[in-house]
């Protein structure tokens, strides 16, 4: 039995025909579900089955979120009854939830933690004294730059530290070492802020 992500669901639970997606909707008899609540976004964007759940391409990724928005846009759906509409809505909703939640790399280190039941809240703090004088000194540089060229070389250096990370941590991950993967995922959660301050620039300059 073939145990691909892409085979599953394989059929309509109406009409028997093949599904084009992961998710239960049909475009052949207009049957549409929710998806179960076990259902993760790896499972809806059908990822599932990777070794592992960190690599993920942004290409492909693109690719299978496009797929999945052809069959199930709301508006494929419209004239077939308000509950099919919302259906088809809360459908249209997950799966771009999904998507962007997998694209960023944060926000996918932190969706693996949650699925381990690894929470990282505001509390959870760098242990990495280094890290934190870095993070420190970049910040007090986005808020006296006086130009974008200024910002964009602080943004590089930091997308640097950034790229080292990733690897770290989708190793971690591999491994199932979660500690070694909640500490990562911490770094990367500041270090993506300061990219985030950069892309705010000037609206994080000169505050004070």
């Amino acid at each position: 039995m073939n145990t691909s992500a892409s085979s599953a669901p394989s059929q309509c639970p109406k009409c028997s025909a093949p599904l084009p997606t992961t998710l239960p909707a049909c475009p052949k008899c207009f049957f549409i579900s929710r998806p179960s609540k076990s259902t993760t976004y790896f499972d809806i964007m059908g990822l599932s089955d990777s070794p592992n759940r960190f690599n993920v391409d942004p290409v492909d990724l693109k690719h299978r979120f496009r797929e999945l928005q052809r069959v199930i846009h709301p508006d494929k759906w419209s004239g077939k009854g308000s509950e099919v509409q919302d259906v088809a809505v809360q459908l249209s909703s997950i799966v771009n939830k999904a998507y962007t939640t997998l694209l960023n790399p944060y926000t996918r280190a932190e969706y693996i933690m949650q699925l381990e039941d690894i929470h990282i809240g505001e509390s959870d703090s760098l242990d990495d004294p280094e890290l934190i004088m870095e993070i420190m000194e970049a910040r007090e540089e986005l808020e006296t730059a006086e130009d974008r060229e200024d910002v964009e070389r602080i943004r590089e250096e930091n997308q640097e530290k950034i790229d080292e990370i990733i690897p770290e941590l989708s190793a971690a991950v591999a491994a199932k070492d979660w500690d070694a993967a909640k500490n990562a995922t911490v770094k990367l959660k500041y270090l993506q802020g300061i990219n985030a301050a950069a892309e705010a620039w000037p609206n994080t300059a000169h505050d004070h």
